[in-house]
C-alpha cells in the first residue's frame, strides 16, 4: 500500500499526507496545514492552521466556522502548485459547489495519483461537473460501492421531486424535505425554483446562500425558516436530523421526502419516517465509480470511505489491482452520505 501512494501520500494516523507540501489531504483532526477536496464537514473539520482549496470551498469554510482565522490559499480548477518535483492541481469533483480532486503528478518517476475526495459524475445545477484526469494511481471513494446502488437518472429524479411535491400540495399537505445543508438543499431548491415551487430552507442551508449566489446559483423562490414556517404552497428543506424534531414535528399534515442514495434501500423509511424515498445523491454510484476508475485508466486503485473493501474485491475481480486504506482514520461516513 505505502509503495502505491508514495511518492505523493503517506498514511499516517492523522490521515492522508502529502510531504512534499508538508500538508494532510481532507484531515479528520485540525493540522498545521490541510489540503480540503470541499467543505462538507467530514472532509473540513475546524481549527486547520493553514488551508488550500478552491476559493469556493474556503468561502464556505469561513462561513461555517465564522471564528477560524487561519492562512489560506485559494486555487482554481487547473491551477498548479509546485515543489521539490512534485505537482499538486485541482479538478473539478462535481460533489458540491467547489468540490476538487486532487491530482499530484511528479516529473521524475512519471508517475501521477488522483485522490477523488466524495465526488458526483452527474451533472448539476449547483456544481461543476466532474472531470476524469489520467492518473497511474486512482485513490477513490467508494460511499456506494456496491452493485445495489445504481441510482435513477437525473431527469427521472427531479421529475419525481416536483411530483413528490405537487401531490403533497394536492392534499393539502407540506412536503418536507430531508437533504443536506450544503450541496443537496441548494441543488433541491434550484429544481423546484425552475418548476416554481418556493422554498422554505433551514438556517443551515439559508446562510450558505450567499456564496452559492457568488458562484452564480441564485435561488430567489427560497426564503429561510426563520422568517416563518412555510405557507400552503411552499415546501420546507432541512436536514435529515431534524427528522424527528418539533421543526419537522408540528408540522401535522405533511409529507416527508428522504432526498439521499440511501433511499435506494426500503428500509431507509423507518430511519427518518419518510414517506417518499427518492435516492438522489451527491456522490457517484456503483456504475459510475466503475466508470471513473476506467475513464482515469489508473493502473492501480486505493479504494477510502463506505464499501472499500467490497468495491477493492470487485475491482480485482475485474482484472484490475486494488486495495482498501483500511485505517481506522478512513473509516468515516460522509455529512452527505450518512444513513
Amino acid at each position: 500500500m505505502t509503495d502505491w501512494l508514495a511518492p505523493f501520500l503517506e498514511a499516517r494516523d492523522e490521515g492522508l499526507y502529502a510531504p512534499a507540501f508538508e500538508a494532510y489531504v481532507d484531515p479528520p483532526v485540525p493540522v498545521p496545514r490541510a489540503i480540503l477536496s470541499h467543505a462538507h464537514s467530514d472532509h473540513a473539520v475546524d481549527g486547520h492552521g493553514e488551508i488550500w482549496s478552491t476559493a469556493e470551498t474556503l468561502a464556505l469554510y469561513r462561513r461555517r466556522h465564522p471564528d477560524w482565522s487561519g492562512l489560506s490559499r485559494a486555487l482554481g480548477y487547473g491551477e498548479s502548485v509546485e515543489t521539490e518535483g512534485v505537482t499538486v492541481r485541482l479538478h473539478s469533483a462535481g460533489h458540491v459547489l467547489g468540490s476538487a480532486q486532487l491530482w499530484f503528478g511528479s516529473a521524475g518517476s512519471q508517475e501521477s495519483l488522483l485522490y477523488t475526495g466524495d465526488f458526483k459524475r452527474r451533472p448539476s445545477r449547483t456544481a461543476v461537473p466532474a472531470e476524469t484526469p489520467a492518473a497511474d494511481t486512482l485513490v477513490t471513494e467508494t460511499t456506494f460501492g456496491l452493485p445495489v446502488f445504481r441510482f435513477p437518472g437525473r431527469a427521472e429524479l427531479e421529475r419525481r421531486l416536483v411530483a413528490a411535491c405537487r401531490d403533497a400540495f394536492a392534499q393539502e399537505k407540506t412536503p418536507v424535505l430531508l437533504a443536506y445543508a450544503l450541496g443537496k438543499a441548494q441543488e433541491a431548491a434550484a429544481i423546484l425554483t425552475e418548476a416554481g415551487i418556493p422554498t422554505v430552507l433551514h438556517g443551515a442551508a439559508w446562510k450558505l446562500l450567499p456564496d452559492f449566489a457568488a458562484a452564480g446559483v441564485a435561488l430567489p423562490m427560497s426564503r429561510p425558516y426563520d422568517s416563518g414556517p412555510p405557507f400552503a404552497g411552499e415546501a420546507l428543506v432541512v436536514p435529515p436530523p431534524c427528522a424527528r424534531t418539533p421543526l419537522v414535528q408540528k408540522i401535522k399534515k405533511r409529507l416527508v421526502v428522504y432526498l439521499s442514495g440511501w433511499a435506494i434501500r426500503e428500509a431507509a423509511r423507518a430511519d427518518v419516517d419518510a414517506d417518499v424515498l427518492l435516492p438522489f445523491s451527491d456522490h457517484a454510484d456503483f456504475p459510475d465509480l466503475l466508470r471513473h476508475a476506467g475513464e482515469v485508466r489508473a493502473r492501480r486503485v486505493v479504494t477510502v470511505h463506505g464499501f472499500a473493501r467490497d468495491f477493492a474485491r470487485i475491482l480485482e475481480a475485474r482484472g484490475t489491482p486494488a486495495l482498501p486504506l483500511a485505517q481506522r482514520t478512513f473509516e468515516r461516513g460522509s455529512e452527505d452520505a450518512t444513513p
